[in-house]
């Protein structure tokens, strides 16, 4: 059995290495890079005039299913056809990136295809970060999938200069949790300095939102602390509040503080501001979604499965259940197990877990539960 590692120039380091008897030596993983053994199968048409050509690409399909397969884990299938062509490009286009090293198990000719299959140890971990950082692992939109308009005034010292900061944080923590988040067009500035109740339902209708975030913010400096050197810190307070453009009706509100040092007092205003409208953002986000569907986030651990292909299969059967809606996976230890967040209609982990002990193709034995935490053990059925 030949053993190729793969570096930079993955594809021509592969072939480089496939020609030479002398292939056998094993890389050990870098300190702190978590690998998962996964087996995969490539075929390439034959090209009788390019033999060798035509092994480097079964090879390479085989790589590329071989990553294909971590993706399956953090996204799901429907995910991965809508984002087909931002994983392709981010993540399938530099396999070489995440194969640390390979076997070839076999090679044969079938029906016009080279057929190469592979044993592969994919860095699992850095693909769910490339994934996370290209924006395709996204959260499932909020029931509905409802749009959303910011309306904020900044008040107080820098307002003019910091306008907007506390907003930006805003919009930003909506949008990480799947909202969609509408904007105000450019000849609407004087909109953004009023914030009462007629002109946010004014907006809305307008901008054909289905809620709209209204409210204030306003940084001040907090007293010199000589412990800080040359920093000076101001806190910022936001005041939120989310209506229905339809009623006028409010449905949540939420009021943050939060800090920020630098050497320049107005970097530091904006600082807070933005970081305490981004917390502000998050927390009315969260309550929004729950208020809009009554779904729940459950944290699901998993232990008992052997490798992540088994992790992937077990994800893929629990987003099947009727009362689940999206199923992410938030970290792998191997052996140790793996933790999911569940988002689930109208339902605690308890009853997820009387749900999931219906499933067949496993054994479960569920272990703790609480409202929120449910820890299983896995075994698949023969």
């Amino acid at each position: 059995m030949r053993v190729c590692l793969l570096g930079a120039a993955a594809l021509v380091a592969a072939g480089a290495l496939l020609a030479s008897s002398g292939c056998s030596n094993r890389l050990k993983l870098a300190k702190g890079e978590k690998g998962e053994v996964v087996k995969a199968e490539g075929w390439a048409p034959i090209d009788p005039k390019d033999a060798y050509g035509t092994k480097q690409r079964a090879l390479a399909e085989a790589q590329r299913k071989a990553v294909e397969r971590v993706v399956g884990v953090y996204i799901s299938a429907k995910s991965r056809v809508n984002q087909a062509v931002e994983v392709d490009q981010n993540i399938l286009a530099n396999v070489g990136g995440y194969v640390r090293k390979f076997e070839v198990l076999d090679e044969r000719e079938e029906e016009g295809f080279h057929k190469t299959r592979i044993k592969a140890v994919v860095l699992y971990e850095k693909v769910g970060q490339d994934l996370k950082k290209a924006g395709l692992i996204r959260p499932e939109a909020p029931p509905g999938n409802p749009k959303v308009a910011v309306l904020l005034l900044t008040k107080g010292e820098f307002a003019r200069s910091t306008e907007g900061r506390a907003a930006q944080g805003v919009r930003r923590a909506l949008l990480e949790l799947g909202f969609q988040v509408v904007e105000l067009g450019e000849g609407q500035p004087a909109l953004r300095k009023s914030t009462d109740t007629a002109t946010a339902v004014s907006v809305g209708k307008s901008l054909d939102a289905d809620l709209v975030i209204k409210g204030e913010a306003e940084a001040y400096a907090l007293p010199r602390d000589p412990r800080l050197g040359g920093f000076i810190s101001y806190r910022a307070r936001v005041t939120l509040e989310a209506l229905k453009p339809a009623t006028g009706e409010v449905v949540s509100s939420k009021v943050q503080e939060a800090s920020a040092l630098d050497p320049s007092a107005e970097l530091a205003a904006g600082k807070a501001l933005d970081t305490t409208g981004s917390m502000a953002g998050e927390a009315m986000a969260a309550e929004l979604t729950q208020l809009l569907g009554q779904r729940v986030n459950i944290a699901l651990r998993a232990a008992g499965m052997k490798s992540l292909e088994e992790v992937r299969r077990f994800a893929d059967d629990v987003r099947l259940l009727p009362e689940v809606a999206a199923v992410t996976l938030s970290s792998y230890e191997g052996e140790e197990g793996a933790v999911f967040t569940v988002t689930a209609e109208k339902i605690t982990a308890d009853q997820l877990a009387a749900a999931m002990l219906l499933m067949r193709k496993y054994a479960i034995t569920v272990g703790s539960v609480t409202p929120y935490e449910l820890s299983v053990h896995v075994q698949g059925r023969p």
